[in-house]
Order: structure tokens, then C-alpha cells, then sequence
């Protein structure tokens, strides 16, 4: 009698199973590739640039200040003087536009002694004190010297608060951001050479901001004539821009 023998099938690896393992492996490589795009180096920098500028205009502020014995009568001083002014003004041919009144005050004057034949007594109105003034901004800086001398000439008694500013400084901050945008790359090539990389393409670039730098005055003028006009020198304003970028690194 013959014995039959029957053969053992290994089981198959479908073509599924296969499939699942090819996925596993791509799965595990995705996730390297992602760790290393996550883990790429980057450098932020902040650079800065400035252009400095002559000038072209100015603005001043001009005060009358009269005092009388009423409010009505220190008024009509005061008023008188303001006309005086404001139509010589007009005569140096500043545009209406660029004259507002500011800083109108009438207020008491008190005599503050506290002792009347030595004997304890409250504050007294003495008198009136009344202020009105214009603010003027000269779209010709090279007036500025004679406007001061006419305005006190004609009775203004406190004139200042001149600040100096350009026209059109935006066609001038373009030049301080261009400035600034190559004070960046030059920090950071210095800090990526130090590093042993090199700068990649920039991933990001923001403004944190520019400024006409500060409007220089000089002290207010109290005197009653002038013999000439005052020499002004209006020296130079610093326009100044700020940039952050940020840069890939290259190995």
C-alpha cells in the first residue's frame, strides 16, 4: 500500500501585506524628510540705515501777551496788536492755510502777597492778562529770518517753539531703507561666515519702522525789538529707517 504525502504550502505574502510594508517605509522616510526641513537653520536680523537732510521748512509759534486793568481792556490791546500782525503776515505773502490761532487765554492776575499792613489777607484780581498767539508754517525756510523780525517789530512779545522738518521726506526714507536693508545683509553674512554657513533665499522682511528724526526748536524769544533779522541755522534733519529679515542657512 503506498502512502501519499502531502506537501506543505508556505503561506504567501499577498500582494497587500506588500503594499503595507512599501507604505511603512515611505511613511518613515516622509517623516525624516519632515524632521529635516523642520529642523533647516534661519537667522533673523534687524538693520538699520539713516540719510541726513537740509531742511526746507519751518513752523513757529508767535505770542501776544497784554495785560490791563479789566479783561475788556487788555482785550482790545491784545486785539489791536493781533491785526497788526496777522495782516502783515498776509503782506509776506504766507498763504492763509498756513496760519492758525493757538494758545488763546484770558485769565486774572492776583496779588499773591499774603500779608496787607502785616495782617493774614485772601488773594486779589489786580488786573486782566490776555494771550493769543499764531502758529506759522514757512514754506520757505529762507523767511524765517525776516518773519521773526516782523513779528516782533509789530508787537509780539513771545515767539519760539520753531521747529524744522522736510517737505517731502518720503523720496529720502526709500534711501535709508535701502540703507538699512543692506546693514542687515552685511550682519548677517558676518554672523553666517562666524557660523561656517552661508545665507540662504530671505524668508520674511517687516518694517519695524522709520522716523523724520527729531524737530530741533530753539528757546522762545521775549524781547520787544529786534535791530535786524536773527541768523537761524536750520543744520540738517536725520531720516532714519529700521528693517528685520529673516535668512534661510545654507550648509
Amino acid at each position: 500500500m503506498q502512502i501519499k504525502q502531502k506537501k506543505l504550502r508556505l503561506p504567501s505574502i499577498s500582494a497587500l501585506a506588500v503594499a503595507g510594508l512599501v507604505a511603512a517605509a515611505l511613511i518613515g522616510s516622509s517623516g525624516v524628510n519632515v524632521r529635516a526641513a523642520e529642523q533647516t537653520g534661519k537667522i533673523t536680523i534687524t538693520g538699520q540705515g539713516a540719510v541726513n537732510v537740509a531742511p526746507d521748512m519751518a513752523t513757529l509759534v508767535s505770542n501776544v501777551i497784554t495785560q490791563g486793568e479789566d479783561a475788556k481792556s487788555a482785550l482790545a490791546k491784545n486785539s489791536v496788536t493781533m491785526r497788526t500782525i496777522l495782516q502783515d503776515v498776509a503782506d509776506a505773502g504766507i498763504d492763509k492755510k498756513d496760519i492758525q490761532t493757538t494758545g488763546f487765554d484770558i485769565s486774572p492776575i492776583y496779588d499773591k502777597r499774603h500779608l496787607k499792613n502785616n495782617e493774614p489777607k485772601a488773594p486779589e484780581i489786580v488786573g486782566y492778562r490776555v494771550q493769543n498767539g499764531i502758529r506759522i508754517n514757512l514754506q520757505d525756510i529762507t523767511k524765517l529770518g525776516t518773519t521773526l523780525d516782523m513779528l516782533v517789530q509789530n508787537g509780539s512779545n513771545d515767539v519760539g517753539q520753531i521747529q524744522f522738518s522736510v517737505s517731502k521726506p518720503e523720496k529720502y526714507i526709500d534711501e535709508a531703507r535701502q540703507s538699512a536693508m543692506n546693514d542687515a545683509r552685511t550682519r548677517a553674512e558676518t554672523y553666517a561666515k562666524a557660523a561656517g554657513v552661508s545665507l540662504g533665499k530671505i524668508l520674511s522682511i517687516s518694517e519695524t519702522g522709520y522716523t523724520p528724526g527729531p524737530y530741533r526748536g530753539i528757546m522762545a524769544m521775549r524781547s520787544a525789538k529786534m535791530e535786524s533779522a536773527p541768523p537761524i541755522a536750520a543744520g540738517q534733519e536725520t531720516l532714519s529707517s529700521s528693517v528685520t529679515i529673516t535668512y534661510e542657512l545654507v550648509q
